[in-house]
């Protein structure tokens, strides 16, 4: 890699995601990797492409090496062995260190050298431990992936469970009951997180809002404050 190149990032998109990666070449490898392989959207594509980059599975010029080859070829029953080399060789900051006594606070000092942080930093350990777990490597207690699902018992160090094991959020729902005056209700009920809606659908959603605001019924019954999160 030139020198004036940054390295590339440790990956941190989903284990899963990129374990099946390998599933387009099946019928053959190009001579060159393109992002558009993959069908997944275009910021998956961008993170698969880093990721190669990452574990020399595609050269600068985004050639495939002979490491993709080899790795591609073998059934997904038969990939450990390859993906616990492709760790030692794209970590080593972190595999000269003994996995089976490291804890999340050394692991988030570690992983901090492939140019990662924050929220990135967290999915970083994510897909790290969720590698080496595919990898049969031997995980500390203090580091091992918990499955998924809901947790009765919250952390007392939330940095340290919370890099492992991130809770998705449930969008808050919100209702509005409105009387018309021929009689009968209309009622919406959205269950989206705002925050994450793109631009198109964020206009529509307010716009619809606005209308109902400015509807004036003879009486109007008003819950868990729709109206209140577009102010």
């Amino acid at each position: 890699m030139p020198v004036d190149q940054p390295k590339p990032a440790a990956p941190y998109l989903p284990w899963k995601t990129f374990l099946n990666s390998f599933d387009v070449f099946s019928q053959g490898i190009p001579p060159r990797i393109h992002r558009t392989v993959w069908k997944q959207a275009g910021l998956i594509q961008g993170l698969l492409m880093g990721a190669y980059r990452f574990f020399g599975l595609i050269d600068d010029e985004d050639k495939p090496t002979s490491l993709l080859a080899n790795v591609s070829k073998l059934a997904p029953e038969n990939r450990p062995p390859m993906v616990r080399e492709m760790l030692k060789a794209a970590y080593p900051a972190i595999m000269s260190h003994d996995l089976g006594t490291m804890t999340i606070p050394i692991l988030n000092e570690l992983i901090e050298r492939y140019n990662v942080s924050g929220a990135t930093k967290k999915k970083a350990i994510t897909f790290f431990l969720q590698a080496a777990k595919y990898a049969n490597l031997p995980l500390s207690s203090f580091i091992k992936v918990r499955n998924s699902g809901p947790r009765r018992r919250r952390a007392r160090n939330g940095d340290e469970l919370g890099n492992v094991t991130p809770i998705s959020q449930q969008p808050t729902g919100s209702e509005k009951v409105v009387q018309l005056n021929s009689g009968g209700t209309l009622t919406l009920r959205v269950s989206v997180d705002f925050l994450s809606l793109n631009e198109g659908d964020r206009k529509f959603v307010f716009e619809l809002v606005d209308r109902l605001n400015g509807y004036s019924p003879t009486r109007t019954a008003h819950r868990t404050g729709l109206s209140e999160a577009h102010q």
